[in-house]
């Protein structure tokens, strides 16, 4: 499967219908999560799906503004919950579901009904039509989903198609350390920096947002100011998302194996905040995993309570104290190596990595071995 996303016309005076409907899917959100809650707070028990559907598809039919949406969209919207809460259960998210703002982003989803889509048209029955900037051609369409960003509208597309594998221009093995005053550091010695397109653009970003404050509550102006912010992080967004891609195709075109280190990224935006949100080293990882598996380049992740950066990487010899976050040099006292804090580490993440890999190889082959020894064992006539 892939996920093919195109915007729509901004020029449409009918878009506003797509956001009328946005409107109504979080209203239902809201509604199912409320008889949640009151489950809960009454009798301390949580509304198994099959019963909420059923509930929710009468609730439709006697709101004619829910009638606007089709039955399975409806529905998704229900299963979206339903999902929520169960990872919730599963302790993979640490908060249950949350009530959405009704007027804000969101989105729709259609299955197999309710739609009609024909090269840059996407007709929703009894809404309109809606165009879209065809920008690649698609085929064998399985879900649609509709979503609101600011006061864009964009159509994703998840098609049943096979990526396309992409060449190597050579092969290695390379280990990166991510950190704040470089984006990337590599086992070689070379770094990579982060534009920072927010720190770039910070007084505006400030303007911006003291513009918005200081508007009226409601008023027209306090709209169109919020408009204008929500372009700004628009146009930024797309810009560190074009040079993240073209990054990690570079990294996955030059390396066939690259080794990284598992971060706990919660923690750095606890302790560092808007400097870390600007990196966004989380979406630059599941970017590089993504372009990978078009290179058949292997990701391998370190585990995140390795001490990459405290290990001497010529003697393995451990420091016996922690460095100071100013200190970005050490001498071991074993070999008497001096190090730089970051190419130490993306040199033990490498080493630490290859290690990792071998040993996954190792028990993949003692579970194969294991299972031919059972099947040799079956096939032996009893006597």
């Amino acid at each position: 499967m892939q996920n093919l996303q195109y915007q729509f016309y901004r020029k449409n005076k009918r878009n506003c219908r797509i956001g009328e409907l946005i409107v109504t899917a979080n209203y239902i959100w809201n509604y199912a999560l409320s008889i949640q809650k009151l489950s809960y707070r009454l009798y301390g028990k949580y509304i198994n799906i099959n019963q909420m559907q059923k509930f929710i598809a009468k609730k439709r039919h006697r709101n004619p503004y829910w009638m606007k949406l089709n039955a399975q969209t409806v529905q998704g919207v229900v299963q979206k919950l339903d999902a929520s809460y169960q990872r919730f259960f599963l302790k993979l998210q640490k908060a249950p579901p949350r009530f959405k703002k009704v007027r804000r982003d969101g989105s729709i989803r259609f299955t197999q009904t309710g739609f009609k889509l024909k090269d840059n048209k996407f007709t929703i029955n009894k809404i309109g039509t809606f165009r879209f900037h065809k920008s690649r051609d698609y085929h064998n369409v399985k879900q649609i989903i509709i979503k609101k960003s600011g006061d864009r509208y964009f159509i994703c597309m998840s098609c049943d198609i096979q990526p396309k594998k992409l060449s190597r221009a050579c092969s290695g093995t390379v280990g990166l350390d991510f950190g704040l005053m470089t984006f990337i550091t590599k086992d070689t010695g070379e770094t990579i920096e982060s534009p920072r397109f927010l720190f770039q653009q910070f007084d505006k970003y400030k303007s911006l947002s003291r513009k918005l404050s200081k508007k009226q509550k409601g008023s027209s102006n306090k709209r169109k100011a919020r408009k204008h912010l929500n372009n700004f992080h628009y146009r930024t967004t797309r810009q560190r998302d074009d040079w993240q891609w073209k990054l990690a195709h570079e990294l996955c075109k030059a390396y066939d194996t690259i080794c990284i280190e598992d971060l706990c990224l919660r923690g750095w935006v606890r302790l560092w905040g808007r400097k870390v949100s600007d990196l966004a080293i989380g979406s630059f990882i599941q970017k590089l995993q993504y372009v990978a598996t078009k290179y058949d380049t292997t990701v391998t992740k370190v585990d995140r309570f390795y001490a990459s950066s405290h290990i001497c990487s010529v003697c393995e010899t451990k420091l016996d104290r922690k460095l100071l976050k100013g200190e970005r040099e050490w001498a071991c006292g074993s070999c008497g190596t001096v190090h730089d804090r970051d190419t130490n580490a993306a040199r033990n993440i490498k080493r630490q990595g290859i290690v990792s890999m071998h040993d996954v190889k190792h028990t993949q082959h003692k579970t194969l071995r294991k299972a031919r020894r059972s099947v040799e064992v079956q096939r032996i006539p009893s006597l």
